[in-house]
Parts: structure tokens; C-alpha cells; sequence
């Protein structure tokens, strides 16, 4: 088990992920040697590990040991077998999508916006995140993820081309995203902020004044605690950061934009991971059958069972 521990990629941004994934492996499997680990031994451990986490979580700790497997069988040369390949592993969850209605996110801008306290006063500037309605806005208007936002430079922003390069993406690799028009006056505000408060940062979302921890122009980390609060002065339940990518996508498909075109916009691997959103244009596959139909009719020849199709009209 010694693969997991040293020849993991350091400098992936998942890193941190894969070290906390690999944990229950060690601690279960212990120093045991590859050769030895059969496709019950397996087995046994997603059995033991189901009692306690999702199944979700099951499948992400049985890739990382199979891919240990598949690494001293490329590139150590090994002749074993991946006891995980045969292994009956949990079925694949299926992905969360919730979304919010166009008339809920304005109230939660709002509430991003003008925040108050449980007595329904406005909060101070030391309690709020002034931040984060933008921060909203900018990703229901692109569906980038909070770590791409957050981590987004001026230099990464193209306003000639109209499209904002990612650096820190969930894939590792540099990706582009078009800048709308919406986008586009959003970022020219942010510009003027920063070029009032703090000319010399280069983050797109930073901190317009001296927080614990953190001076003004510095990063903005962590949005969780004030998009909660958000979310509950606009009256919305059971939604997360997260949440705004899939509202994105949600909005593009329920208005008509072919599920390969979202794909490419979201940046998927695979439009298989698209499909999830299929459901929410029912309109869309009407109109995509109608007027393509036909009927078939029998009709009294010498042999009574051929049949004749024919188009209607």
C-alpha cells in the first residue's frame, strides 16, 4: 500500500482530497502486499466501509486503491491482477441538481447584498461578506465553480475576447469560459472597486476592508457562512454554493440550448455527466419529434398481412 503514499501528485489541486481518500485504505489494508489483495478482499472492505459512508464515497476510495493497482501494473511492470475491476462495487449515485427560479435568485442577491441579523437589523461590515452578491451573480452568469471564482485573477480576465481563462479548474488544466454581457458589466464594476480600494490586488474577489486574518486586497476564502445566511432571508432551502452551478445549467437547458452546447459550457468531460439535466426540457423534445411521425394501415390486398406505411397527409 506504499504506492498510495508516495506516488500521489503533490502538486494536484485534489492532493488534499486523495490524502484524506486514502486514509480508511491504509488503516484497513494496513502494509499489506499488492500480490496478496484478491477481488473478495475487496469485497470486504467496501461491505465494511458501507456501514459508515455513502456509497458515493465507497466508489471514490475503491478507484484511488484501483488506481494503485493499475500503477504497479503500468508503470512497476507487475504481473497481478486489479481485484477491483471484478469487485461488486455500490451503484453510481446519481447526481444532485437544484436548482432555484430566476424571481429566488434575485432575492438571494438581495440578501447577499443587504444581509441582516435574526432581529432583522443590517449587519456591520466586520459581520458581512460585501463580496458576495457579486460573487452570485458572476456564477449564475457563468457556472464556474466557487474555487475557480475565488481564485480568479485580473490577468486571467479578457475583456478583448470576452472570455475568462481558469487556472485552478477541477480538471488541473487551463480552461476558458465566455464572459456575457451580464458578466461583463459585473467585472468592469468590480474593476472600478478594486481600482478604489486597493489598485495593487489582483484578485477578482478580495477584501474590501481589514478582516481577522486578512487585510484589505487579500483573497476572499470562505463564502459558506454568509451564503447560509443568504440563503435564508430570501426564503430558500436546501441549497448550496455549489447549487449556482447547477441553477446555471438548469436555466440554459430549460431554455431550449441543446445538452452538448451546456456541456461545453460547463466544461464536462463527458456529456453523460450533462444528462443529469435532461429531465427539465421536456418542451424541447416535443418539438424535436413533431411532425416527424407516420402511420401504418392495413390495406385489402391479395395478401392480408402485408402492410402498407405511409406518411400521413
Amino acid at each position: 500500500m506504499t504506492l498510495i503514499r508516495s506516488k500521489a501528485k503533490t502538486r494536484n489541486r485534489g492532493f488534499a482530497r486523495l490524502q484524506y481518500a486514502a486514509k480508511p485504505l491504509l488503516n484497513y489494508f494496513g502494509d499489506s502486499d499488492l500480490s496478496k489483495i484478491k477481488e473478495s478482499h475487496v469485497e470486504k472492505y467496501i461491505a465494511w466501509r458501507s456501514k459508515s459512508v455513502s456509497d458515493g464515497t465507497v466508489r471514490r476510495e475503491v478507484g484511488m486503491l484501483s488506481a494503485a493497482f493499475n500503477h504497479a501494473i503500468r508503470k512497476h511492470h507487475w504481473r497481478i491482477e486489479n481485484p477491483c475491476k471484478g469487485a461488486d462495487k455500490p451503484k453510481e449515485p446519481k447526481g444532485r441538481v437544484r436548482f432555484i427560479t430566476r424571481a429566488e435568485a434575485q432575492r438571494l442577491i438581495h440578501g447577499a447584498r443587504w444581509p441582516l441579523n435574526p432581529s432583522g437589523k443590517a449587519l456591520t461590515d466586520q459581520h458581512r461578506s460585501p463580496a458576495l452578491a457579486d460573487f452570485i451573480e458572476l456564477a449564475l452568469n457563468t457556472g464556474c465553480r466557487k474555487s475557480e471564482l475565488l481564485a480568479l485573477k485580473w490577468e486571467h480576465v479578457d475583456f478583448a475576447t470576452r472570455l475568462l481563462h481558469l487556472a485552478q479548474t477541477k480538471s488541473g488544466e487551463w480552461q476558458t469560459v465566455p464572459i456575457t454581457e451580464e458578466a461583463r458589466q459585473l467585472l468592469v464594476k468590480r474593476m472600478r472597486l478594486r481600482d478604489q480600494v486597493c489598485p495593487d490586488s489582483p484578485y477578482v474577489f478580495f477584501h474590501e476592508i481589514i478582516k481577522a486574518g486578512a487585510e484589505i486586497g487579500d483573497i476572499v476564502g470562505g463564502l459558506k457562512k454568509s451564503f447560509a445566511s443568504a440563503c435564508i432571508q430570501a426564503g430558500i432551502k436546501d441549497f448550496r454554493i455549489h447549487d449556482l452551478r447547477h441553477t446555471f445549467a438548469s436555466w440554459l437547458v430549460m431554455d431550449g440550448v441543446p445538452l452538448y452546447e451546456v456541456s461545453k459550457l460547463l466544461r464536462h468531460s463527458s456529456i453523460k455527466m450533462t444528462e443529469r439535466y435532461a429531465h427539465l426540457a421536456p418542451d424541447r423534445l416535443h418539438q424535436v419529434v413533431a411532425n416527424r411521425g407516420f402511420s401504418a394501415r392495413f390495406q385489402h390486398t391479395e395478401n392480408s398481412l402485408a402492410a402498407v406505411v405511409s406518411k400521413n397527409g
